[in-house]
């Protein structure tokens, strides 16, 4: 173990993947576990009793916020409804199905080009260009492995305990350039988006993430991959806005994924634990400046 585990010291989350994956953690509290998770990830404990930074907030609000309507909305079915009722079905990508079970899916009814993902997953997305090249047992295989180490287990995400696994297809939106379409992630608070970042050149080996105020200044602060430092204002961005507003108003905190192609936008998901609440920003004095618009005293019990 300790060879394995020397191997794995510069990722921490392979090495709770690892443990996870044995069973080696299951006697630790959530609480407990967060904190030597925070400390693996941070180099630094994390101060629950009064959180300041965004990351030491979102550990908070996964152990102590519990509302009920975040687990119908981290659904990725479920939330199609919520959306209907807060902005309009004209937002949403064409649904082809939903399965309970990998093996039921049906195949044949589906387009050349479609996106699978799990209803209860987080980044799982299996994008086909052309059926006719698909190998669909390969495609299970995929499916089933990321079906029996869920991440919630690695982070505890409370709004994903128990959701079922299903299975969604949706249609392949084309992006206007060569790569996999721009997502524009925008964290709200109490009905308000305060900052996004965008996330571009998807589908390659230079995913990039850029921060920007909602004047569209782009903010130097790095979060998991490198910046780009050359996106443009999307077109519907004041109508993005008001999306986000009307989609957060019910929660102190969510991050709503949009995405803009086909001259109009898209409803993508809604996450309420920004990479589980593990992922630095560098330099990490944002890490605090983010904090600042999360304000959870009005929720503290």
């Amino acid at each position: 173990m300790n060879k394995i585990l020397k191997k794995l010291k510069d990722d921490p989350e392979k090495i709770l993947y690892w443990l996870q994956k044995r069973n080696l953690l299951s006697f630790l509290s959530d609480e407990t576990y967060i904190k030597i998770a925070y400390r693996m990830s941070f180099g630094r404990s994390i101060d629950l009793k009064n959180p300041k930074a965004f990351t030491e907030k979102l550990n908070w609000y996964k152990l102590y916020y519990h509302n009920e309507l975040m687990k119908r909305c981290a659904d990725k079915y479920d939330v199609r409804d919520y959306v209907i009722k807060k902005v309009g079905r004209k937002y949403l990508n064409d649904c082809f199905g939903v399965w309970n079970n990998i093996d039921s899916i049906n195949f044949d009814c589906l387009p050349n080009q479609f996106v699978l993902k799990p209803t209860n997953g987080s980044g799982d997305v299996f994008i086909c260009k052309n059926k006719r090249n698909l190998n669909i047992n390969n495609l299970k295989k995929v499916l089933y492995k990321n079906k029996n180490i869920h991440f919630s287990r690695v982070t505890k995400e409370w709004a994903y305990y128990d959701l079922p696994f299903r299975i969604i297809a949706e249609r392949y939106i084309e992006s206007s350039d060569n790569n996999q379409i721009k997502d524009y992630k925008f964290f709200c608070f109490d009905g308000e988006p305060k900052f996004l970042f965008v996330g571009s050149e998807r589908g390659t080996d230079h995913l990039k993430f850029d921060f920007y105020d909602m004047d569209w200044n782009w903010l130097p602060v790095a979060n998991v991959h490198e910046q780009s430092k050359n996106i443009k204002r999307p077109k519907h961005f004041a109508e993005m806005v008001e999306i986000c507003r009307k989609l957060s108003n019910d929660f102190p905190h969510v991050r709503i994924d949009l995405y803009e192609e086909e001259g109009k936008v898209f409803f993508g998901e809604m996450t309420f634990y920004h990479f589980g609440g593990f992922a630095k920003f560098t330099p990490d004095e944002w890490d605090y400046k983010f904090g600042e618009f999360f304000n959870i005293d009005k929720i503290k019990k």
